[in-house]
């Protein structure tokens, strides 16, 4: 009998069930969009209901339509954003909407963390930047502005803790979740009761922290019923999405790179040492290579801004021409690559949910420079798939000035299926780019890593030699007309936002619109 891996995988815009064969095969998967809930231009909230539904129903229409036995299934690898976090009560009910990770109503509560212990003393424990980005601000504002909901909570969980849960009925993390909550020692893999105390959280309020490919439980008689599986099976812990993306691409080793790109972006590196950056630009978070660490920089809106722009401006794009171009995206593509690299003078600055890696600023908005008379729809898309690219294009460079220098860039994510959008990575970067044969990286890389877990193969390594594979025909080459010109433009889309903060026009807009009629 052949032995498959389901795996589960709770992005931030949808969720994905994906049936594996253990040579890393996609044999079937479904999808189910779901909406967060915009408070405002910086609040976010989500309906954690909409996340156990979704997968719920994606992994029923799997088991509905599998033509195999259920009894095939070795094991569940569950995988999901990070950060994001749920308060629920002792039967995982949730007793309030989750706080997404691009959520940046905790400004106040990160300066208070950087006056309580300091900044460096936080990157020194935890490898993350005091930022609104991570789960402990948005637990010290949820503690000073809904005191019943932080009181009432028997756990705050991930998004990937409140899946397995209601798979085994067992409250339990992982290192790569637990390392993006700011409360985690990522040298010594457990939590830190220092910081706990220090902002009168309480620490029994967060489960277990086990290391990533741990078999949380098996599937009990309400998973049976809920998600239509049978009982008994193993269901792994996988890691965070992005970490099981690095695992899914093959990045494991030195000299490799992952460039996800789907809502937003993250560009990780693996190693077996601790890293920090000097200016505690880079994040050092818990790899799930059990034991190792990975080296990250993330974007918040990249594949968002290419989704805003289609919703927003190409609404005369007629059906017949849809169906002709199969979507909306493919002829953004291809208007894009009608125009010549740099889009007539364009350049984007992709800060639509504030600034991550580098800049670390969550006052930092999107800026579309240049624009004049003569510039289309067809520049406005190349411009966003080049301000993309080069705000990628500065992460890999301070993560090879931590590390070592970067050979080929793997890449996934929904817009890895741009070709354009690939050539442009590849010209801007300057090094060959390169997409696996499997398109769900995070899914892969859970599934491998359940593989290891429940012993197919002998070990991690072994498991990601027999089911990742390269798409070789999909390499991009870097043009060097195109590279040359790019290093140009590079300079300029730093000095854009470079002379903004400077002059502090981010904050005086903020002032202004937070400012009482």
């Amino acid at each position: 009998m052949e032995k498959l891996i389901l795996s589960i995988d709770i992005g931030t815009t949808g969720c994905r069930a994906v049936l594996f064969n253990v040579k890393g095969q996609m044999l079937k998967k479904t999808y189910q969009e779901y909406e967060s809930i915009y408070l405002s231009a910086r609040w976010i909230d989500h309906d954690p209901y909409t996340w156990l539904q979704a997968a719920q129903k994606t992994v029923k229409t799997i088991i509905g339509n599998l033509s195999y036995s259920t009894s095939s299934i070795s094991a569940i690898a569950v995988t999901s954003q990070r950060a994001t976090f749920i308060p629920v009560d002792g039967d995982g009910i949730p007793l309030d909407n989750a706080i997404l990770w691009q959520d940046k109503r905790s400004i106040n509560e990160s300066d208070l963390i950087s006056k309580n212990i300091g900044s460096d003393e936080i990157y020194h424990i935890t490898g993350l930047r005091v930022d609104p980005y991570f789960t402990l601000p948005k637990l010290i504002w949820l503690k000073k502005n809904k005191p019943e909901v932080y009181q009432n909570a028997r756990y705050f969980l991930m998004v990937q803790d409140y899946i397995i849960y209601h798979l085994t009925g067992e409250f339990k993390s992982d290192w790569t979740q637990a390392s993006r909550t700011m409360l985690f020692n990522i040298e010594k893999f457990e939590w830190d009761y220092r910081i706990f105390k220090s902002f009168e959280i309480d620490s029994q309020k967060f489960p277990t922290a086990v290391k990533s490919g741990t078999i949380i439980g098996k599937t009990n008689k309400k998973a049976a019923t809920d998600f239509g599986l049978p009982e008994g099976i193993p269901v792994v812990a996988a890691g965070g999405d992005q970490q099981c993306a690095a695992v899914g691409l093959g990045v494991i080793e030195p000299g490799l790179i992952e460039v996800n790109t789907g809502s937003g972006s993250f560009v990780l590196s693996n190693s077996n040492k601790s890293v920090r950056d000097k200016k505690k630009r880079l994040i050092c978070s818990a790899s799930a290579v059990a034991g190792d660490w990975v080296l990250e920089a993330g974007i918040f809106t990249t594949g968002l801004i290419y989704r805003w722009f289609k919703n927003n401006f190409c609404r005369d794009i007629s059906i017949n021409e849809l169906e002709a171009k199969k979507n909306i995206y493919q002829t953004l593509d291809l208007e894009a690559q009608k125009e010549p690299p740099g889009a007539n003078g364009l350049l984007l600055i992709p800060h639509f949910a504030a600034a991550a890696a580098p800049y670390w600023n969550p006052e930092s908005r999107g800026v579309l420079f240049g624009l004049s008379l003569g510039h289309s729809r067809s520049s406005i898309a190349r411009a966003i798939l080049e301000g993309i690219s080069f705000e990628i294009q500065k992460n890999i460079k301070l993560i090879e000035e931590c590390t070592e220098e970067i050979k080929e860039v793997r890449i996934s994510g929904g817009a890895s299926v741009s070709g354009i959008f690939n050539q442009i990575q590849a010209d801007i970067y300057g090094k060959e780019v390169v997409r696996t044969l499997c398109g769900e990286a995070s899914a892969l890389g859970a599934a491998i890593i359940a593989a290891d877990a429940v012993n197919i193969y002998s070990d991690l390594k072994a498991a990601v030699k027999r089911m990742v594979f390269i798409a070789n025909e999909s390499r991009k080459i870097p043009n060097p007309e195109n590279r040359r010109k790019y290093r140009e433009l590079s300079v300029l889309h730093d000095s854009i936002y470079d002379c903004l903060n400077k002059e502090n026009i981010y904050k005086k807009m903020e002032d202004i619109m937070t400012k009482s009629p």
